[in-house]
């Protein structure tokens, strides 16, 4: 078996230097920031070197140089990779906080808005007519979901003009850079063909998840008007979303999340179960009374 030593010999000047970094874990990916650059490489194993060279670390990689490439011919908000080096994708380094942080420092109420209206007019101008949406293939709705679609949901989705859906597209994953004074989008996960309001749905529940985890509070973040934010996409995207895929795209996203943080805490130690438990039980409790609260009457 080739060792890390016997790997990093062998390394090109340009992969010797991205080896050369001080990668930070993240769930999914290993970061590092040096001269003015961002890097992130896939993660699928505990060392940054191994990912570097795993061949389904490289293809993800490959796959999402793809997709950012082709979201910024949509928009120049989106972060466009400069390359890709194997498994490490290397975009322009955004200097700013992302958005779910600047939201949770609680700014200024014209402040807040802004970054929301920002947001939409991003999100309108990536749900490209569908003669722009490439080649990628169309969700199946009855497989791919968390919450299984009934009759009506099944015919409106069918009847519903399709965009890209972008599952990254959450508030985390917009990024402020200081030196040119707007917001970036930089973490795509995966591009497909589906309905718009699969997309809003998802953006809404990650403001609701905003002090979601360790850094978080007990109480869920919900200093924003969904009508307000609802306005703010139909007018820059001049289309109207329907309100009752609405309905079950947001129940569909708080069963995902909730189904996901189960997950994760299964896989935590006892201790920390014992903790976590009462903690999510308690969090999303809240996101589903606001759910209920906040559904569009029909």
């Amino acid at each position: 078996m080739t060792s890390q030593l016997d790997m990093k010999a062998a390394l090109p000047t340009d992969l010797a230097a991205i080896d050369g970094l001080n990668f930070t874990r993240r769930q999914e990916s290993w970061v590092a920031e040096s001269g003015g650059y961002f890097y992130k490489i896939i993660r699928r194993h505990n060392e940054p070197l191994q990912d570097l060279y795993d061949p389904e670390c490289i293809e993800t990689a490959r796959r999402e140089y793809s997709d950012m490439q082709f979201l910024h011919g949509l928009s120049e908000k989106v972060c466009r990779p400069e390359r890709v080096e194997h498994g490490c994708i290397v975009y322009p380094y955004l200097s700013g906080p992302d958005m779910r942080a600047a939201l949770q420092s609680n700014p200024a109420d014209a402040q807040r808005r802004t970054c929301l209206r920002e947001a939409m007019s991003l999100l309108a101008q990536l749900h490209a007519p569908a003669a722009r949406t490439g080649d990628y293939p169309l969700k199946d709705y009855q497989r791919d979901s968390h919450l299984v679609p009934d009759f009506d949901i099944r015919e409106r989705i069918s009847a519903r003009n399709k965009t890209l859906v972008i599952s990254g597209f959450e508030v985390r994953n917009l990024r402020f850079d200081r030196t040119r004074g707007t917001w970036f989008f930089f973490d795509p996960h995966h591009v497909k063909q589906g309905v718009p309001e699969e997309d809003f749905a998802r953006f809404v529940i990650s403001l609701l998840m905003i002090n979601w985890g360790r850094d978080g509070a007990l109480r869920c973040w919900s200093a924003f008007s969904m009508e307000e934010l609802l306005a703010m996409y139909e007018r820059a995207s001049s289309t109207t979303l329907d309100k009752v895929l609405l309905n079950h795209f947001l129940r569909q996203t708080v069963v995902m999340r909730k189904a996901y943080a189960m997950r994760a805490l299964r896989a935590m130690h006892p201790a920390q179960r014992i903790i976590g438990w009462p903690y999510l039980m308690m969090y999303f409790q809240q996101i589903e009374k606001w759910n209920l609260a906040h559904a569009f009457r029909l």
